[in-house]
């Protein structure tokens, strides 16, 4: 027998879960187009999806109408003056799993969009798809939420990022040579 409190809402995420699935899809799709629509470097043009848009705000603050649109109105909300046009693309893979993470982590830890991104901006986000991709977002969300809202971890993440990042910069020199 199910309890009232077995079926109450969990008020710390941002919104009700069975908006969820749907918003991740939308944002899939709002990168995608952004992705192949645009001459505009797609890193730059996420950012500022995740710190302009109105829309994305109210997703953000729960606002079911906003959690309702479609892809057009989304990516019309956004202000891309500030986009390099230098055509850097993204491939679909990469594009779905940072549309996963940024709306999951928004979601489950009820944080602005605007805030994640400005910890943790779309290019470096992309480089922790390698060492992240594997386990699942739930993870992934809660180990970056760790990482960049924890002052102490905060410092010592970056450094372990760059660490990493030598490391494979330097085994692809490596490979290089060996070719």
């Amino acid at each position: 027998m199910k309890l009232i409190s077995d079926t109450e809402p969990d008020w710390t995420v941002a919104y009700h879960k069975d908006y969820l699935v749907g918003t991740m899809n939308l944002i899939r799709l709002v990168f995608i187009q952004m992705n192949e629509i645009n001459e505009w470097n797609i890193y730059d043009q996420i950012d500022a999806y995740m710190r302009t848009s109105d829309v994305r705000k109210r997703m953000d603050e729960g606002n079911w109408s906003a959690l309702m649109k479609g892809w057009k109105q989304v990516y019309n909300s956004v202000d891309f003056s500030e986009c390099k046009e230098d055509n850097e693309k993204s491939d679909d893979i990469m594009l779905h799993w940072l549309a996963d993470i940024y709306t999951y982590w928004q979601w489950r830890y009820n944080l602005s969009s605007k805030e994640i991104s400005a910890r943790c901006d779309a290019r470096l986000l992309s480089q922790l798809y390698y060492p992240l991709h594997e386990t699942s977002i739930q993870n992934a969300c809660e180990k970056l939420q760790k990482r960049f809202f924890t002052k102490k971890n905060a410092k010592e993440f970056e450094k372990s990022i760059t660490e990493t990042m030598d490391e494979i910069r330097k085994a692809i020199k490596k490979s290089e040579t060996t070719e």
